[in-house]
């Protein structure tokens, strides 16, 4: 999806979405009216043709990953590149269990906060169902009050959540993150004196994502991992979850590794299944999304085509284009400039490309990216374990930058 054509896009669903927004409940957008004959056309606007890019080969990915692995004392390396709307190329480096297992493109890791953009898939998918309004106030999900007292009048919305402008207090408390102390902090005490929705607002919040992830639970009446399973991973033929426990293969599951030692075991991410209960605690919503990085890399490539899917239509081009459009405003954050969207990000430039949509995500030892360039197609998902934590001119984890700048320009 062109980045400017979704900006049109996001205004248009926008405006529906707050008219639907001041009736009890969401009515299908009206037909428009067929243009009389004597109605001036415009010209439409020739879609420029993308300029080739380099393709890169197994055994330059191979290398790729070898060489930035090595480089940043890196434990394990995934990396799946994307092209024409699908996965062509997987690579695993390393260990998934210290000098014992090695890595293979199946081992499954907890991918820390890539995991926003499984949300924010999750959220598509109910948008094109017509259960949620990112532009209602969150009562309408939850059911009681929902109010910033500092700005009663400016409403807490999902639209807000995604864009980490919702005004909540970050808490990593684990009592904080059960439905129903969310919806005591949503009723008052949980704010900051921010204006919810207004950019200057932004603040990088895990916790709004716990809240993200009850509200769509509460709005489907489904646990997220049914929304997102029956929605995208079962179609696409994808074994993941939000908690390591609920994977169907788990015997690929791999502990995560920091400063050489074990930081998250498997027995661990065993013990973590879902709950059936809609909205009950929101504690993988932030960072608990496992699977391998070529089963995300599939997520990514739907969005890059659009919502499409080994010619399956899984998304339509407009909940896509609500993922893909940025806040007007740029946001400056670790060094970095970039355009805040719906969660994904867009900075332009990037790795001698135009711009690249993408997510970034670091825990327990973790560090992950997922991107792709919306002109030509084509991506990159890269996992890491266990190396160091330095960032790139771009924000972006110099271990996983180090394979983007090797996919988008090949030598």
């Amino acid at each position: 999806m062109n980045f400017r054509v979704s900006c049109l896009i996001l205004s248009c669903l926008l405006a529906l979405s707050s008219c639907a927004a001041q009736g009890e409940e969401l009515s299908p957008a009206p037909v428009a009216a067929t243009p009389s004959a004597a109605a001036a056309t415009p010209s439409p606007t020739p879609t420029p043709t993308p300029t080739p890019t380099p393709v890169i080969t197994q055994a330059q990915l191979d290398q790729a990953v070898a060489q930035a692995g090595s480089d940043h004392g890196a434990m394990a390396v995934q990396a799946a590149v994307i092209r024409g709307g699908e996965v062509v190329l997987e690579s695993a480096w390393g260990w998934a269990v210290r000098d014992s297992v090695a890595m293979t493109p199946q081992h499954k890791l907890r991918c820390a906060s890539l995991t926003k953009v499984a949300v924010g898939l999750s959220a598509a998918l109910l948008l094109d169902q017509g259960l949620i309004d990112p532009e209602a106030n969150l009562s309408t999900y939850w059911g009681s009050t929902v109010c910033n007292p500092y700005y009663p009048d400016d409403p807490v919305t999902i639209d807000t959540l995604l864009t980490h402008t919702s005004s909540l207090s970050d808490s990593s408390s684990l009592s904080a993150l059960k439905g129903s102390a969310a919806r005591q902090r949503l009723a008052g005490s949980g704010f900051q004196s921010l204006r919810p929705g207004d950019p200057a607002s932004w603040g990088y919040n895990n916790y709004g994502f716990s809240v993200l992830g009850m509200t769509l639970e509460l709005a489907a009446q489904q646990p997220l991992d049914q929304v997102l399973g029956e929605g995208l991973l079962e179609p696409m033929g994808i074994d993941a979850a939000f908690e390591g426990g609920s994977v169907t293969h788990t015997e690929l599951l791999a502990p995560l590794y920091q400063g050489g030692s074990v930081s998250r075991s498997v027995s661990e991410m065993l013990g973590y299944v879902c709950n059936p209960t809609p909205g009950y605690r929101g504690n993988f919503f932030a960072g608990g999304f496992t699977c391998s990085a070529g089963e995300l890399a599939k997520l990514a490539a739907l969005l890059s085509a659009d919502g499409v899917y080994e010619g399956e239509a899984l998304l339509s081009p407009e909940a896509v284009a609500y993922l893909e459009t940025p806040m007007e405003t740029p946001i400056t954050y670790r060094d970095s400039t970039f355009y805040q969207c719906r969660p994904l990000r867009y900075q332009e430039g990037m790795y001698g490309r135009e711009g690249l949509y993408y997510h970034t995500g670091s825990a327990y030892g973790f560090y992950g990216l997922l991107s792709y360039d919306p002109e030509t197609g084509d991506g990159v998902v890269v996992f890491t374990n266990g190396a160091e934590g330095s960032t790139d001119a771009y924000g972006v984890y110099a271990v996983c930058g180090e394979i983007a700048r090797a996919v988008y320009n090949p030598a």
